[in-house]
């Protein structure tokens, strides 16, 4: 048996709590010997037979805290004898690279998505002048590339994926929304605005309910809160707040509909949505802003697009409920069946990782 090479991944994020960092480590496994550094964030913590998860603390200030990663990271990369190691654009993640030598990825997952202009441009600068360090780059749109103005030769597409759920044919008789994700800068509050102008014209006729799992700013999810208690929703809508993947799949196996609400911005244009991918996979029909992403996933076969506004989510549940006898399980899971995770780790990064190891 070949002898396993050695990986590192770097992420700021608690393991577990990113996503696409989860399931590479579930399909990588077999084939490498993987580290995971990240903080300790002092959620509840997750473990993965074949991954060994390290922790540094996030005690002290922004200052002694980046310290600390720092040499957490330095020392992790200077004392294992790591054969590829794959980082999280994290701030100023470009002073790993400049003082060793390994072969490391940047992984960029996101440009920023600040309202203002200014910290907006300045943000993408600095992404763009560390990620100028590093030989390899993976980045999860191709319109990313061209947005953040990176040099295409050192980058390579990563698209985004999930799980397929096997939970049988999905029930679209009834409305059963589930949302997912940060709140910040998203204004999830308008979704329960259009919710309850469909609720008002339609809840006698139809179940309805949403379910909202996600984090953000205090002022955000007072926000979210006052929406839902200031139109009497509190039966209905339930804010549960920040919860890992395997403690929401029964809501991914029960909801019907996917909410992959993004304003529809020139920062968020070319932000896929990790979103989109797990409602449609999970056989849930998805109602996502036509942002320009949004708009090459989202089709007539899984999904409903609509304007970045609570009179156009409305609709867009009404669209729903006339359309929801037409819709079939098989062909809204089939409409993504090349972004399965299995598919693209071992289809796509995988073959990625062993090109530069084996590249002198």
């Amino acid at each position: 048996m070949l002898e396993k090479k050695k990986l590192l991944i770097i992420s700021p994020s608690q393991f577990g709590y990113l996503t696409d960092y989860y399931f590479y480590c579930k399909y990588l496994k077999d084939e490498f010997n993987i580290t995971f550094l990240c903080f300790d964030q002092q959620f509840k913590k997750l473990t993965l037979s074949g991954v060994e998860v390290k922790y540094t603390s996030l005690k002290g200030n922004k200052f002694t805290r980046y310290l600390r990663w720092l040499l957490s990271v330095l020392t992790e990369i200077k004392e294992s004898e790591y054969d590829i190691v794959f980082s999280y654009s994290y701030k100023y993640c470009s002073v790993i690279k400049l003082i060793t030598n390994r072969k490391i990825i940047l992984d960029i997952r996101t440009g920023s998505v600040k309202e203002n202009r200014l910290r907006n441009y300045l943000q993408n600068l600095r992404l763009r002048l560390e990620a100028s360090v590093f030989d390899y780059i993976t980045i999860i749109s191709e319109g990313l590339i061209n947005h953040l103005k990176l040099r295409s030769k050192n980058c390579h597409y990563l698209p985004l994926g999930a799980e397929i759920l096997e939970s049988g044919n999905k029930n679209y008789d009834r409305i059963k929304l589930l949302y997912v994700g940060t709140l910040n800068h998203r204004k999830i509050h308008e979704t329960i605005d259009g919710f309850y102008q469909f609720y008002k014209k339609y809840g006698r006729k139809i179940h309805c309910e949403y379910n909202i799992f996600g984090y953000g700013t205090p002022q955000e999810e007072d926000l979210l809160n006052n929406s839902i208690k200031g139109q009497e929703l509190g039966a209905i809508v339930k804010f549960h707040g920040r919860k890992n993947i395997n403690e929401i799949l029964d809501y991914y196996k029960e909801s019907n509909i996917g909410v992959s609400y993004i304003p529809i911005t020139p920062y968020f244009n070319f932000q896929p949505p990790t979103k989109t991918f797990e409602y449609i996979l999970a056989g849930m029909i998805c109602i996502g802003t036509s942002t320009y992403e949004n708009s090459n996933i989202i089709n007539e076969n899984n999904g409903i697009l609509c304007a970045d506004s609570a009179e156009s989510f409305c609709r867009a549940l009404e669209k729903y409920y006339m359309k929801r006898k037409s819709y079939q399980h098989s062909l809204v899971i089939e409409s993504l069946s090349n972004h399965t995770w299995d598919r693209i780790v071992n289809g796509n990064l995988k073959s990625y990782l062993n090109q530069i190891i084996e590249h002198d």
